[in-house]
């Protein structure tokens, strides 16, 4: 791999997961200041910006927008990258911010990495590298100090907080390895929209979103804006433009960024205080960063 391209690989997956931090922290600002749901919040940030990618393949190269479905063979990896890689994710993510905190939902939903690279190792048939390894250890016991603060036994959010988190976790796996294939055939943020745009439509009638409360002010629209535009659009081009360069593992705890991101726009901007052991967790995320950043 050459040096240029290791570098563009790193910093647009850093790029990637600093946006979705912003997001969980907007995400953050819907729930506790205009009281709106992750029902009505994630339907309409899958389907928005799912609609604004294919919007964008009308105008620009109208003749490979079905590309995709055309071919029968590529219907079940779209359905499973779109239900389950991305209408999942997305969904138990935010429903763990709307139970807890952004910061702290979404640096537990990072065991996702351990996940990614057993499944890594395996289609690779080899053993985790030193490195995959020191990095997955860093990432594992500041998940810890965050989810208990240093207490066996101990959980400083719910059961169903940390279960929908971890669940967020298994399904990032999904979308990391089910679109290779199609992310090799057709552009990112083709597959991407179609992704979005049917987990939006799936969870938008099975959530009846159009009975829900949703946001009714300039702040939330803003605040939903950010999520679509940052949060998702660039957020998901940037990271799978990244898994493309870099691989999904390191690719994956390179990402680890996101929850300092989330941390710093939750302190800053929503007031969301932390403790001693939240710092620390954080800092042991940020040293798996620096630590898969670095080129073999």
């Amino acid at each position: 791999m050459k040096n240029s391209n290791y570098i563009f690989g790193v910093a647009i997956t850093l790029l990637g997961g600093i946006l979705w931090g912003f997001s969980g922290a907007c995400g953050q600002y819907l729930f506790t200041q205009k009281g709106v749901s992750a029902d009505w919040l994630v339907p309409y940030r899958l389907l928005l910006s799912g609609i604004i990618l294919l919007l964008v393949y009308i105008f620009k190269n109208p003749k490979i927008l079905f590309l995709p479905l055309k071919n029968p063979r590529n219907l079940p990896t779209i359905l499973l990258y779109s239900l389950i890689g991305l209408m999942l994710t997305q969904y138990s993510y935010f429903y763990s911010i709307e139970l807890s905190n952004a910061a702290v939902a979404t640096v537990i939903q990072y065991t996702a990495p351990v996940f990614i690279l057993i499944v890594a190792c395996l289609l690779e048939k080899r053993l985790p590298y030193i490195k995959e390894l020191i990095a997955l250890f860093l990432a594992i016991v500041g998940v810890f100090f965050l989810a208990t603060h240093g207490e066996f036994g101990t959980l400083v959010i719910s059961k169903t907080a940390l279960l929908f988190c971890l669940i967020s976790a298994l399904s990032i796996v999904v979308y990391n390895f089910a679109p290779k294939r199609l992310n090799k055939e057709f552009p990112i943020s083709l597959v991407l929209g179609w992704g979005l745009v049917i987990g939006g439509v799936v969870l938008s009638l099975y959530m009846r979103v159009w009975s829900l409360e949703g946001v009714s002010d300039f702040g939330g629209y803003l605040a939903l804006g950010g999520i679509i535009v940052f949060g998702t659009i660039l957020a998901f081009s940037f990271y799978m433009t990244g898994v493309g360069v870099i691989g999904p593992t390191r690719a994956s705890l390179i990402a680890a960024i996101e929850p300092a991101s989330a941390g710093f726009f939750s302190y800053f901007w929503l007031g969301t205080e932390f403790a001693f052991f939240d710092y620390f967790g954080f800092g042991l995320i940020m040293l798996c960063v620096f630590l898969l950043s670095k080129k073999d």
